[in-house]
Parts: C-alpha cells; sequence; structure tokens
C-alpha cells in the first residue's frame, strides 16, 4: 500500500496541487503509526506461542520420562529443570507445581485469546483503513481529473483574456484619439463661446447705447413739448405752438389781444409758480405720463405706481388670511412696490400673482416656463417685471403687462436667487456651480461672470457692489466694475439669505447656527445679532427681511413660529404662531408697512396685519 502511493505520488508529482501531497504524507504517517503498534502486538504474541510450546513439552517430559538413580530408585526433574534424587520430595508436591504450571498456562492462554482478539481488531481497522485509503486514491483521481479540466479551462481563459487585453489596448488608443479630439473640439466651443459671449456684449452695449439715445431723444422731445407749453393761472395746459404760417398767424393774433388787455401777461415761471406744489406736480404727470401708462398690447398697468414711502412700520398682530396656495411647498414671496400685489413660487415650477383686496389674496395670474422649483422671486421698481430663480439653472424674466416672458441660460446647477441691480434693465443672479452672473435683460445675456469660492446661497445689489453670501460662512463684497473681492465678513456658519434696507446702510444676514446678524456696511462689521429660544433655522434657503423703515428684523421658524426682533435694541419684539404647523421658508414686508405674508413648506401662505 505504502509503495503504491509512493509510486501514486512519484507519478504525478510534477502536476499534483499542493493538497493532494498533504494527503498522501497524513496517509503514510497514519500508516506507519498503525503498524509499529501491531509490530509490538505479533511481537508478544509470538513470544508467548514460545513460551506456551515450551512449557508444553517440559510438562510432557515431566510426566512420561522418569529418571533412574544409581541405587534402583526413580528421580524426578524439578520445575527448574534440576534432576532431583528419586524419593527426595513426595509425589503431593509433583501434583502443586504441575497445577501451578496448569494455571499459568492458562493465563498464558487467555491472554493469547486476548492478544488475537486485538489481533483481529487490528485486522478489522487496516481493511477498514485499506478501503479508505482505495476511496481516498479514487476521490484524489477524480480531483486530478477535474484539476486537469480546470487547467484546460483556465488556460483557454488566459487566451481570451489575452484577446480582450489587445481589444481593450485598442479600445484605449481609439479612446485617447478621441478624447483628444473633444479636447480640442471643446477648446474650439469655449472659443466660439467666448466669442459670441464678446458679440452679445457688444451687441448688448450697441442697443443700450441706442436705448439710452431714444430715451435722450423722448426727453428731449418731451421737454421742448413742455417747454412749447404755456400754463394759466388754474393750471389748465394751453396749445401747442406751430411753425406753420397759419398757426403764426393765430399766436401774433393772439398776442396783439393779449397786450391790449389791461392785465399784465405772466412769464411761464410766475405762472408755475402762481400754480402751487400740488397743481405743478399734477401738472407734471399730466405731461410725463406717469399717473397711467399702458403697454403694447393695450392692458393698463396699474401696478407702475412708484413706491410709496414708509414712515412708520405697525407690527402683525393677527391673521387676516391663511390658505394653501401652491400644490407643494413654497419657497419665495415678493409684495409688489404699491404693495398691492404678492407674487408666490415654490416647487411646483410656477410663479402666481395674488392681488391684494380687502384683507384677502385674489389670484390674479399664473406664470409658467420654469422647468424646475422657484428658489427667488424679485419685481423691478414699476412692478411691470418679475425675476424668478429656478432650479433648471435658469432666470425667467415676465412682463406681466404682455405675459410674455425670457429665460436666461448660463448657469450649470440650480440657481439660488435672481435680483435686479438698482434697474429695471440690468440683473445679477448666484448659482450653486459657485458663480455671480450679470446680466443685460434686453438682449438676455451674460454681460460678466464672476467665479466664487463656494456655493453661493444669495445675492443682493447696491449701487457700487456686488454682496454675495455662501456656504462657507462668509459674506463677500465684489466691485460691480471687476472681478476682485473688495470685503469679506465672515459667520459662524453657512449663510442662507440676505436682506438689504433700501438706505443701502445695514444688510441683513441668516445663518445655520440659528442667528440673524444685522452688518453696518459702511464699517463693514456686524453691528447687532438676533438670537431666541426656539428660533431654528429650518434649511439652507431660509430667508430672513427687514421692515421697510429698518427697525425690526423677521424671520421663520422650523416649527412654523414667525420672531421680530427690534433693531434698535436687538430685543424679541413680537412671536406669531398658531398658523403655520412646518417650517416657515420666506416672509414678505409690504412697503407701507401695513401687511406681511408668510410662507411655509405645507403649500400654505399666510396674511398678518395689526389689525
Amino acid at each position: 500500500m505504502q509503495e503504491g502511493a509512493e509510486r501514486g505520488a512519484a507519478g504525478g508529482a510534477g502536476g499534483r496541487a499542493a493538497w493532494k501531497l498533504h494527503i498522501i504524507r497524513q496517509l503514510r504517517h497514519r500508516d506507519r503509526s498503525q503498524h509499529g503498534a501491531f509490530l509490538e502486538l505479533i511481537h508478544s504474541y509470538n513470544k508467548l506461542l514460545e513460551k506456551s510450546v515450551f512449557l508444553k513439552d517440559l510438562t510432557e517430559k515431566i510426566q512420561t520420562d522418569p529418571v533412574v538413580s544409581p541405587g534402583g530408585r526413580h528421580a524426578a526433574r524439578g520445575t527448574a529443570g534440576v534432576l532431583r534424587p528419586a524419593g527426595s520430595e513426595a509425589p503431593h508436591t509433583l501434583q502443586l507445581e504441575i497445577a501451578e504450571l496448569q494455571d499459568y498456562n492458562g493465563e498464558l492462554a487467555f491472554q493469547a485469546c486476548e492478544l488475537k482478539k486485538k489481533a483481529q481488531e487490528g485486522d478489522e481497522e487496516l481493511r477498514q483503513q485499506r478501503s479508505s485509503i482505495s476511496f481516498l486514491s479514487a476521490l484524489a483521481e477524480d480531483h486530478r481529473r477535474q484539476c486537469q479540466c480546470l487547467e484546460n479551462e483556465m488556460a483557454r481563459m488566459v487566451c481570451a483574456n489575452a484577446d480582450l487585453k489587445e481589444d481593450y489596448d485598442q479600445l484605449l488608443v481609439r479612446r485617447r484619439l478621441v478624447e483628444g479630439r473633444l479636447h480640442i473640439a471643446e477648446e474650439r466651443g469655449q472659443e466660439l463661446l467666448e466669442e459670441l459671449t464678446k458679440r452679445k456684449a457688444l451687441e448688448a452695449e450697441r442697443q443700450n447705447n441706442v436705448n439710452e439715445r431714444r430715451k435722450m431723444e423722448m426727453w428731449s422731445r418731451m421737454v421742448k413739448t413742455a417747454l412749447c407749453k404755456t400754463l394759466s393761472a388754474d393750471g389748465d395746459v394751453g396749445r401747442r405752438r406751430n411753425t406753420d404760417e397759419h398757426d403764426s398767424k393765430s399766436l401774433e393774433m393772439t398776442r396783439s389781444q393779449d397786450m391790449e388787455k389791461p392785465t399784465p401777461k405772466k412769464s411761464r415761471s410766475q405762472s408755475m409758480i402762481a400754480l402751487g406744489p400740488s397743481k405743478v406736480l399734477e401738472t407734471l404727470r399730466s405731461l410725463f405720463d406717469l399717473r397711467r401708462r399702458r403697454d403694447d398690447s393695450g392692458v393698463d398697468s396699474d401696478w407702475h405706481h412708484p413706491s410709496s414711502v414708509c414712515v412708520f412700520c405697525s407690527l402683525p398682530n393677527r391673521a387676516l388670511y391663511s390658505m394653501e396656495v401652491h400644490e407643494s411647498e413654497i419657497d419665495a414671496v415678493k409684495f409688489s412696490p404699491n404693495s398691492r400685489m404678492v407674487a408666490t413660487g415654490g416647487a411646483d415650477r410656477v410663479v402666481k400673482i395674488w392681488d391684494l383686496v380687502g384683507g384677502q389674496l385674489h389670484c390674479r395670474q399664473v406664470l409658467h416656463g420654469s422647468n424646475g422649483g422657484i428658489t427667488s422671486i424679485d419685481l423691478d421698481p414699476s412692478g411691470a417685471q418679475v425675476l424668478a430663480a429656478s432650479y433648471d439653472g435658469s432666470a425667467h424674466l415676465w412682463n406681466l403687462g404682455s405675459k410674455s416672458s425670457v429665460k436666461m441660460t448660463g448657469h450649470m446647477r440650480k440657481v439660488t436667487a435672481a435680483r435686479f441691480k438698482m434697474s429695471m434693465y440690468r440683473a445679477v443672479t448666484c448659482s450653486m456651480d459657485r458663480s455671480v452672473m450679470e446680466w443685460d435683460l434686453h438682449a438676455a445675456a451674460c454681460i460678466r461672470r464672476i467665479p466664487v469660492p463656494s456655493y453661493c446661497s444669495d445675492v443682493v445689489c447696491s449701487d457700487s457692489y456686488i454682496i454675495s453670501g455662501h456656504h462657507d460662512k462668509k459674506i463677500r463684497f465684489w466691485d460691480s466694475r471687476s472681478q476682485h473681492c473688495i470685503r469679506e465678513v465672515t459667520l459662524e456658519e453657512k449663510v442662507t439669505s440676505l436682506f438689504m434696507e433700501p438706505e443701502q446702510t445695514q444688510l441683513l444676514s441668516c445663518s445655520r447656527d440659528d442667528v440673524l446678524s444685522l452688518i453696518d456696511l459702511r464699517m463693514g462689521s456686524v453691528r447687532l445679532e438676533f438670537r431666541a429660544d426656539g428660533f431654528k433655522c429650518g434649511c439652507d434657503w431660509t430667508k430672513a427681511i427687514l421692515s421697510p423703515d429698518a427697525s425690526y428684523s423677521m424671520a421663520g421658524s422650523s416649527d412654523g413660529t414667525i420672531f421680530i426682533w427690534s433693531t434698535r435694541t436687538g430685543v424679541l419684539e413680537r412671536s406669531l404662531t398658531g398658523e403655520h404647523s412646518v417650517a416657515v421658508n420666506a416672509v414678505a414686508w409690504s412697503v407701507s408697512g401695513d401687511y406681511v405674508v408668510s410662507v411655509d413648506r405645507g403649500k400654505k401662505a399666510v396674511l398678518w396685519s395689526e389689525y
């Protein structure tokens, strides 16, 4: 068996795996250990047989072979094989020795039986081990065949992998060539985009110059028309002078008639003074048509009135109107400059225009066109245009009179805020793509792009700079004529909103550490911080505002409570509860100071007032 195992091991040593060699070594070890144990048993058994045969022969000789002494008597052989003289010992003693020898012989026979039984058991165990070895040999042979099959399969797979590697190398070379072409195409596209942007900027500048010239010509004509009119003492407007001959003659006749009157004629400046302030303003409004204007479609633009000035703001005390006004959460709200209209926008991708009548909101118009949720809303100083930022990476401009819309694209990610830049012809947007863009609204083209180092959450504009709030906890001031950051203010957490008062001397910021910071723009530092127990900023776009007279700051909390602080003392003046059950995203204060509108994540808008 051992020689067969050795021959099998020697025959397959070249291709057998390590585990097969390990099995063979274990079988050899077990064979040696069991064979050694049986050798000792067989040796003991052979010795026992020799002793048994020797005792049997000795016993037979003692019983059947007497020894004759010289004196004629018999002598017996002792147990030790020493001849004893006959008659020296009694027969009884010999019988005892024979009994002892028989007992000893019986014990040896018993031991021989036990050893024979153990030998049989060893033989049985040896047969079992031989059968196990046969089974394991067959199993090893089967595994050897399987191993050979796997080796053949591995060889085929190696060949297939080599072919795939060759194909991959070819594809990699092609990919690099295509990437090179793509890089060249991208560079070309970037150059074309820059060239197109420059052309758009030049076209926008040209169009702006044309518009300025047209505006100057219009104002020149209006001034000439106004100067050609005469005013009576009652404030009535006289007829326009004509350059033709017939009107000149009529004018000379009129002048001659006036000269014949006893009352001296008043000059234009004297008549304007005699009218009084109210009559002068009324006349100027009638001349320049500021009281009522119509757009190209003929629709009255009631919201074009100049915004009123708030001298004193009243703190809201109770809810006049509460209703779900959108199909999903609302993220932005804004009052018109005349405080008679409200614009709201949210995740349902529409902007709704509401008329404020009798302490209630009545839907006036729904503006469509955005492919994403609305994040911010702004209205121009005349109230005729609505500018909104959207999740679709663009800003949308609607004209409420003509219901036309313009989409301004250029940002790579969602636009978080869009603001008019102190003019209805310029706008500024900021985005999560770390950029701030300035737009010409006439051409719907970007005229300046400012790269910023962090996500931009909100932006406001002043006369000389652009202010942006970021997720890296900083508020940055950018020169409106260049791309340089002229100042930075660092807060404790990322900024969620910015709000600048009309006088442009104070800036209110809201941050994720549940703090509202009032920044003095003249000093460039935080002047006051507003905190309150229970106030918690609900999200990364929670909006905080100042009242129109800058006496109060306001923000909504994550539990639906609205907090109002005094900007003079920093003390919490009032908290409004009971209407919102979810986080308030934004609030708006009317320019007149009489109303406040708050919107939340639960589709609800609430109108608040003091009375």
